[in-house]
């Protein structure tokens, strides 16, 4: 991929993570700073397309990452990133208020990591306890006025205890993304998931238009405080 596709390319799936609309050739002229002409973007954009990172969902609509253009960018775009201090205040209070008794510390961080993220949280403990909440946020996200996806997240709920186990052989205690079709949840989500020590599985699951940054950043630092 030529540099200058590289940038619009970045510009676009960022900004869709960011606003769940189609970004325009109109509007990548206005905002990416390319000194370059509106046609050089629409044909830098259909090129795109046709190599299946983006596509449009409908004729006169902007561009949208594909399954292949997330997994392209999160290999290729995605960075690393700390926590702010904010977010992690409010997870370190939790730590304070519930460090006697780690299960029920667990299952608060789950209930303020859903608030913070717009995710739903799935735990699992080693001893075949699941732990869910959050899935009314899903709900709240773009994606899921959509009845096709409402009832897909239905089937996700139903089949948490019997996907779970499968993915405890998969963890590690690295960060990982799984993403739509990878995802054993839903090819409609996508999950970012690790072990948080003692045999525990700490799952973000979200839209495939979801934060991965945002999302990685607070896992991560979930890891650290729950070590601590």
């Amino acid at each position: 991929m030529r540099e200058r596709a590289q940038k619009l390319f970045d510009y676009t799936v960022r900004n869709y993570i960011k606003t769940a609309n189609p970004v325009g050739s109109s509007f990548l002229v206005e905002k990416s700073g390319l000194n370059v002409s509106p046609a050089t973007i629409r044909n830098e954009l259909m090129e795109l397309e046709h190599e299946g990172f983006l596509y449009q969902p409908h004729t006169s609509a902007g561009r949208v990452p594909t399954e292949k253009g997330y997994k392209f960018w999160l290999a290729n775009f995605a960075k690393e990133k700390e926590l702010g201090k904010g977010k992690k205040n409010n997870l370190e209070k939790i730590k304070v208020a519930f460090k006697k008794d780690k299960n029920r510390l667990i299952k608060e961080i789950a209930k303020e990591t859903s608030e913070l993220t717009g995710s739903a949280v799935i735990v699992g403990f080693k001893e075949n306890e699941v732990y869910y909440t959050g899935i009314s946020n899903l709900f709240s996200q773009p994606e899921f006025k959509k009845y096709e996806l409402i009832y897909s997240i239905s089937e996700v709920v139903d089949g948490i205890e019997e996907v779970l186990p499968k993915l405890f052989s998969r963890v590690q205690d690295k960060t990982s993304i799984l993403i739509g079709n990878e995802n054993p949840f839903s090819s409609e989500c996508s999950i970012i998931m690790s072990n948080i020590g003692q045999g525990r599985l700490f799952t973000l699951l979200g839209p495939i238009r979801m934060d991965y940054e945002e999302n990685a950043a607070v896992l991560n630092y979930i890891k650290e405080l729950i070590r601590k």
